[in-house]
């Protein structure tokens, strides 16, 4: 956008204009704090049994190969190795791009990972999946909980 002005009112004007593109032209999904944000809410819905809201959110590619029934069940039983959680922070947030994948559909995708300390003081590690969503929200794709940092759970609901 070229801005060329006179005087304080007009170059006000073309400031907050500026402003506004780039707050509205921002890449989608761009934030790691609203992707944090979301992981939150999904990881504390899970934390209570809330499956059925956390199938509300779920990637429609996901939805497409679960039931809801058997969904719910799979994280259910997924969430049960975790155990009673004393406290847990998330220790990384990752983007992945996928084109061209027999698995997923292309798109934006990411994964947050949670140490998670449980009230017996045994560390696990949690990981939760998302996909990008045309709409520029992020949709859950998988939780894999695992004993190991550095090895991905062979089961996973989702992706």
């Amino acid at each position: 956008m070229k801005c060329f002005a006179r005087g304080y009112k007009l170059a006000g004007a073309c400031t907050l204009a500026m402003v506004s593109m780039l707050a509205h032209g921002a890449e989608a999904g761009a934030s790691a704090d609203e992707l944090l944000g979301d992981a939150q809410r999904l990881i504390q819905q899970i934390d209570a049994g809330r499956y059925s809201a956390v199938w509300q959110e779920t990637a429609p590619f996901v939805k497409a190969k679960y039931a809801e029934n058997g969904f719910e069940s799979g994280l259910s039983q997924l969430r049960q190795v975790v155990g009673t959680v004393s406290h847990r922070g998330w220790s990384s947030v990752t983007r992945l791009t996928y084109s061209h994948d027999k698995v997923v559909p292309d798109g934006l995708y990411a994964n947050v990972d949670y140490t998670t300390w449980r009230t017996d003081g045994q560390v696990i590690y949690e990981k939760l999946s998302f996909q990008l969503g045309n709409d520029g929200r992020w949709y859950f794709t998988g939780y894999a909980p695992r004993a190991s940092q550095n090895v991905a759970s062979q089961a996973q609901v989702g992706r």
